[in-house]
């Protein structure tokens, strides 16, 4: 893989330390993005009606964060070209249509090795057809310490106060769906930025709404 997309890979939603990796990337103007896949929405497609779900499966693929300056109609991150993490995940079903998500995101660094970066288990519902129903658990593990409270993370990286179909009871709500072999979610929010962000696409103030988009896009692993 060419080291410009390595470097592309190191802009992604994380902690502080993937501020200091994001210096690398202050030339990636936001002209240069392209918003190709930013307006798909896979939650939309057909979904296999006969999926059998249980036991553990593997999965890889990645989490995805897109941010679009609404009123100037422009793509700052679409999650696709950059501003995503490498994701391996286990997913597990248990009784009455429950599954249980292990995630483990990591930086993909210029020589292709992966650094850990986060932990999460997310527990969720799915109903007929495949479709997901979870949210972000009230703790977390970055950089192998305990984290609390996503909804200030967010505000805080991107200086901006929130609201939307993604807030729900102070933590983020996904939607989704598996059909055996893909699993992909999203949450939705709107930001209003009110001071500078600790992100590197938010240290000047835009005007308007933010829309902001957090994607779980991972596939069976083969």
């Amino acid at each position: 893989m060419k080291t410009l997309e390595h470097f592309s890979k190191l802009c992604s939603f994380g902690s502080k330390a993937l501020f200091l990796l994001l210096v690398f990337l202050i030339s990636c103007t936001k002209e240069d993005i392209a918003p190709d896949k930013y307006f798909d929405n896979e939650i939309d497609m057909q979904f296999k009606s006969m999926t059998v779900n249980e036991g553990t499966v593997n999965m890889e693929g990645f989490t995805r964060f897109a941010f679009t300056a609404i009123k100037e109609g422009l793509v700052i991150t679409d999650g696709y070209t950059m501003n995503f993490l490498a994701c391996e995940a286990e997913l597990t079903f248990g009784d009455n249509k429950t599954f249980i998500l292990n995630t483990m995101e990591s930086f993909i660094l210029p020589d292709g090795t992966l650094m850990p970066l986060r932990e999460v288990s997310f527990e969720g519902t799915i109903g007929p057809g495949g479709r997901l129903i979870f949210t972000w658990p009230e703790t977390w593990f970055e950089m192998g310490e305990p984290k609390t409270d996503v909804i200030s993370q967010i505000s805080e990286h991107t200086g901006s106060v929130l609201h939307g179909p993604g807030v729900k009871k102070n933590t983020l709500n996904y939607k989704g769906f598996y059909d055996g072999e893909k699993f992909f979610a999203e949450m939705h929010l709107t930001g209003i930025q009110e001071v500078p962000g600790t992100l590197p696409f938010f240290t000047e103030v835009i005007e308007g709404p933010i829309a902001i988009k957090f994607m779980i896009d991972l596939e069976v692993s083969k």
